[in-house]
């Protein structure tokens, strides 16, 4: 049964008939969008386990400049590109995100080729300023994901990775990243890290 899913502004998206989908609630895309307030225009925005891209259409609508998005599942991707292509001024800015229909285990590995299917640009000159990371809340291969994302070469020194993750969850410590920030939002945890190397 399709969700009642709609960004910060009222505009309605697509999302699909399954239950295994679980998007983003209002509630915490609000308090993300929030929190990172003005950083986000300007910035560029990988979404991983992307599923509707609600979160990807909110960093779009808060003016991100790139916008690259990343599900396993192809009709995930499909509805994911198409409530990116509903909103306004699209036309002028295809060139300015893309859907990649790709296993994150795989795309996130450091030695992985990592091909675009747009013009967007050459992803091994594109540095994103926020990773979010929102798989399954069953899963147990964050930290594997984690040491991913962090030894690769698309973070910038003071790149954030945002978590949505189970309350339950905690991102343990590490020598690659430190916590800044962990908020509780009734069945979500959003946990915000950033590079020991931060500067």
């Amino acid at each position: 049964m399709k969700t009642n899913l709609r960004l910060i502004g009222g505009k309605r998206l697509q999302s699909p008939k399954n239950i295994y989908t679980r998007p983003t609630t209002l509630r915490v895309r609000e308090a993300i969008f929030n929190i990172l307030n003005n950083k986000v225009e300007n910035s560029n925005w990988l979404d991983l386990f992307s599923g509707t891209g609600a979160i990807s259409c909110e960093a779009y609508n808060h003016g991100a400049k790139k916008i690259i998005a990343i599900d396993k599942n192809k009709n995930n991707s499909k509805i994911c590109l198409k409530n990116l292509l509903s909103l306004q001024d699209i036309e002028n800015r295809k060139n300015d995100i893309d859907v990649i229909c790709k296993d994150v285990l795989k795309w996130t590995r450091p030695n992985y080729e990592r091909n675009l299917s747009s013009q967007i640009m050459d992803l091994n000159k594109l540095k994103f300023d926020f990773v979010y990371l929102d798989p399954p809340y069953n899963v147990t291969f964050y930290e594997l994901v984690l040491n991913q994302i962090f030894n690769c070469n698309f973070l910038k020194k003071d790149s954030i990775v945002i978590c949505e993750h189970s309350p339950n969850l905690c991102i343990k410590k590490s020598t690659l990243w430190e916590t800044i920030d962990a908020r509780d939002y009734g069945q979500s945890r959003l946990t915000f890290l950033i590079n020991v190397q931060h500067s």
